[in-house]
């Protein structure tokens, strides 16, 4: 078991509630979960679970009044700079060329160096060669890659992803699991990412957290034991983290648990 330190980010009791139309309505329950360095945690559960929510508290972009959530050991109080966020639309500023674009967060640093950071992590997403290209320019994949980019510039510690394929076509999605895996083993960097894709949280996850329907709670952490079948689409370990995290999300939906049966 890792020692507390070992943690980079740390949620304890966390609960979470908006006021809307007057109405209370409770998000988030006692949400408990700890992420280490250099994890790839995914997070998976029903549209309206509050996954999203519980990704930008993490973040410092919403607020939380009830319980304790930390990055590095210090209270989450707002954004900072070594922990990104990539979004579902690749937000990119379309008056900037893709080098721009990745290299808006670093205006603080001396030009060379900001045009080396831009020039690596261009390369790292396979984008070398589109420096000068505006985003209406690239394919929705070739976006994301540039948001993904602009994410990691900073070089931070975390990097936080709130359903960045889910807008992508079947093979670009696919394709971009591969990249994405291939820099986090690379940059080391602790990566957590909201998804409602079953098979992506499995592809990618270290952990898999599995939430309930509102109010999100969580319901299991699933550890991928067998790193290289576990992710593996067309192994029998596959096949049981899927059945598993079907049976949950599904547990109370006798029709939906048979449809869920019929398809896998």
């Amino acid at each position: 078991m890792s020692k507390e330190k070992d943690y980079i980010i740390k949620v304890e009791h966390l609960n979470k509630h908006f006021i809307s139309g007057g109405n209370d309505i409770e998000v988030l329950r006692d949400i408990n979960l700890q992420i280490k360095h250099g994890e790839f945690v995914t997070i998976v559960g029903h549209s309206g679970c509050g996954k999203s929510t519980l990704l930008k508290i993490m973040c410092g972009l919403v607020s939380y009044e009830d319980g304790v959530v930390e990055r590095n050991g210090h209270a989450v109080d707002g954004p900072g700079p070594r922990c990104g966020m990539v979004f579902q639309e690749h937000r990119l500023l379309p008056w900037l060329k893709i080098k721009d674009n990745v290299g808006f967060g670093l205006k603080g640093l001396p030009k060379e160096q900001r045009e080396a950071l831009v020039k690596e992590h261009l390369e790292l997403v396979g984008l070398k060669g589109f420096e000068n290209s505006y985003p209406h320019q690239l394919s929705g994949g070739m976006s994301q890659r540039a948001a993904i980019a602009r994410g990691l510039a900073n070089n931070p510690t975390i990097l936080l992803l709130d359903e960045p394929f889910g807008a992508l076509d079947a093979l670009t999605r696919i394709q971009m699991q591969k990249e994405i895996t291939r820099i986090q083993r690379e940059q080391g960097t602790t990566m957590v990412m909201v998804t409602h894709d079953i098979d992506e949280a499995i592809v990618l996850g270290d952990r898999i957290v599995v939430m309930s329907a509102r109010p999100g709670q969580i319901k299991d952490i699933i550890t991928v034991e067998t790193r290289g079948q576990g992710h593996m689409r067309n192994s029998d370990e596959f096949t049981y983290y899927k059945k598993k995290i079907y049976g949950y999300l599904f547990e109370d939906a006798q029709e939906e648990q048979y449809e869920v049966e019929y398809m896998i």
